[in-house]
């Protein structure tokens, strides 16, 4: 289906009046598939390349497009909210954090919430719940002497080690926020604030008051601050509940209430068309390097091809002979398993080619045209010379470029060694990092 699909494409591609010449005729991929596979018909091989890099897209495409659908269907049922009813986590499980949408027909607002765990009463708690405020008491305090002169932030601890308590403060926020920070810098008198800890453990609560002068606030809450306020009144009254109920209304308006949607399903679809277009030229580069291995293959095995060339000839075959020995020798262990190895393959294709009818010399150029490398062209061009002009120390060349070419190959192979090398630096100096964290932490440890 997805080739079908995608060799329709090929063909509307190819229909239109301005084609994408980049997409259907790049030059750079022809001569990569021509390099790697230089016999058959390039024209059809990379027409089938490219159609198949089109229905790998059009798969990802497709898929990325149902996947973003199924998202954005999926978010939009979780957006909703029966009787303005949601549910709380049970006890033990923790709080449960969601993020809702209050739409009065005029605005649309949003208030995160925070619902804590379900409770349980806990009768049993009462004699421990005392002992619990003497120690609240002591650490609320921070820097300041007594609770008679408040001057620095209070430290209105949520917890007590050892006491299964939860603690929530009630205070007044134009003068102290929940955690006990000081929220005016300067006060013309003091007044007397009511500080509320509550202790709270399933269904046991314990109240105690302390006192603080305060001044009226000045500013009056908006109508989100007024709603989130609602809304945490009744998250508070609702604790023993299942469900906590939303406000039905806020003033004279009507509030329809929604979870805040994701929008998951929107990025996937953005996202679908870039990782086509990846996928697509990934292919492009995976086929390069394809080239560029090909060509580290064929160098590495020049050495033994002239080597063998020049000991099959010092030993009184001929040019033909010598190379048609070294090519279906290769062809022989191809078949047996062997790895393929493309100057091997180049090789047997010059022979297919002279017996074709192309004459030797032909052949031997081609040859090296079609390797695209140094070496190999001045191994065609000195088989060649001796085809057309005769050349009695051609062993004797051979011999010398054999012995130039594992000389290259070992320079190349310490180049490739010291590059390892320098690649193995970033991760052993990670390593000397950790082993430095490994042996510091716990000598500092041991010291303070």
């Amino acid at each position: 289906m997805g080739d079908r699909f995608a060799g329709w494409l090929y063909t509307r591609l190819e229909a239109m009046r301005k084609k994408p010449e980049r997409i259907l005729y790049n030059s750079a991929v022809r001569e990569n598939l021509q390099t790697l596979e230089p016999a058959g018909d390039i024209a059809k091989r990379q027409k089938e390349y490219v159609v198949k890099k089109l229905s790998v897209c059009s798969l990802i495409m497709v898929c990325g497009v149902v996947l973003a659908v199924v998202l954005w269907i999926k978010d939009g049922m979780e957006t909703r909210i029966v009787d303005n009813r949601i549910g709380r986590n049970a006890y033990g499980d923790g709080k449960k954090s969601v993020s809702l949408v209050a739409d009065d027909g005029e605005d649309r607002i949003h208030i995160p919430v925070t619902l804590s765990e379900k409770c349980y009463a806990q009768e049993e708690l009462i004699q421990m719940a005392d002992e619990a405020m003497g120690r609240i008491e002591e650490l609320i305090l921070g820097a300041n002497e007594s609770f008679d002169r408040i001057a620095y932030d209070m430290h209105l601890v949520n917890s007590v080690e050892g006491y299964p308590f939860t603690v929530e403060w009630h205070t007044d926020d134009a003068y102290m926020d929940y955690t006990g920070k000081l929220v005016r810098d300067m006060l013309d008198e003091p007044v007397l604030m009511e500080l509320t800890a509550v202790l709270s453990c399933g269904s046991f609560e314990m109240e105690r008051d302390l006192a603080v002068r305060i001044y009226s606030k000045a500013v009056q809450p908006g109508k989100e601050e007024r709603l989130a306020r609602e809304v945490s009144e009744s998250e508070e009254t609702s604790r023993e509940q299942q469900d906590m109920t939303l406000p039905s209304e806020s003033g004279s308006r009507e509030i329809h209430w929604s979870y805040k949607r994701s929008y998951r399903g929107l990025l996937f679809l953005a996202a679908t068309p870039v990782l086509a277009i990846v996928v697509y030229y990934g292919r492009d580069r995976d086929l390069y390097q394809q080239v560029v291995d090909r060509e580290e293959q064929m160098r590495v095995d020049y050495p033994e091809i002239v080597s063998s060339l020049a000991l099959l000839l010092g030993a009184g075959m001929t040019v033909p002979n010598a190379w048609n020995k070294i090519a279906r020798d290769y062809r022989r262990r191809r078949e047996e398993g062997g790895g393929r190895r493309y100057a091997y393959e180049e090789m047997l294709l010059t022979i297919y080619e002279m017996e074709s009818g192309v004459v030797q010399a032909r052949a031997y150029e081609r040859f090296g045209r079609r390797c695209r490398i140094p070496s190999y062209n001045k191994l065609s061009t000195m088989l060649s010379q001796n085809i057309r002009k005769g050349a009695a120390n051609l062993p004797v060349l051979l011999k010398e470029e054999a012995a130039d070419a594992f000389e290259e190959r070992k320079h190349t192979a310490r180049k490739l060694g010291e590059k390892a090398g320098t690649k193995l630096l970033v991760p052993m100096m990670m390593l000397l990092g950790i082993t430095m964290v490994i042996i510091m932490v716990p000598a500092f440890k041991t010291y303070f």
